[in-house]
């Protein structure tokens, strides 16, 4: 009897520890705009202005928007603005919070090359038990919104 008194706190604690955790994310596309009109996209510099110890996750970000679209440099930017390529540009900001309960939110801006108008905002944010599930729960997020919008 025990041994099920035992088993049934240790699901609850689990339970109840697991619920806490959660992400979410969301996206707003600018109207007439449709991402999927843009085929190529340009990372230029990378801002600075980031913590380091998030380049990876701004590295992962990165890499989730590549597999969305074809990278291209900076220089072959107008060869595909004159060939009739809509080109975007995404910033992608990264910020964990170390303190109050922590938090990590992943925004990225899409840009119109051409016109730097916004294009489309896509967000999300974890918050787990630690700094590292918190940005594994963003991560997972991003991806799901990603989908979405490169539909």
């Amino acid at each position: 009897m025990k041994q099920i008194i035992h088993a049934a706190l240790a699901f609850i604690a689990f339970a109840i520890l697991t619920s806490c955790a959660s992400s979410k994310s969301s996206s707003v596309v600018s109207y007439g705009n449709n991402l999927s009109n843009y085929q190529y996209v340009t990372f230029g510099e990378i801002s600075k202005d980031g913590s380091p110890e998030l380049s990876d996750l701004l590295m992962i970000v990165s890499n989730e928007i590549a597999a969305k679209r074809t990278v291209i440099s900076d220089s072959e930017v107008q060869i595909k603005l004159r060939q009739g390529y809509k080109v975007i540009s995404p910033q992608i900001n990264v910020k964990t919070e170390k303190f109050d309960g922590g938090h990590t939110y992943i925004t990225i801006t899409f840009r119109d090359y051409t016109t730097s108008e916004t294009i489309a905002i896509v967000k999300s944010s974890g918050i787990g038990w630690s700094i590292s599930q918190d940005q594994k729960m963003a991560l997972k997020a991003i991806r799901k919104e990603l989908d979405k919008v490169f539909k």
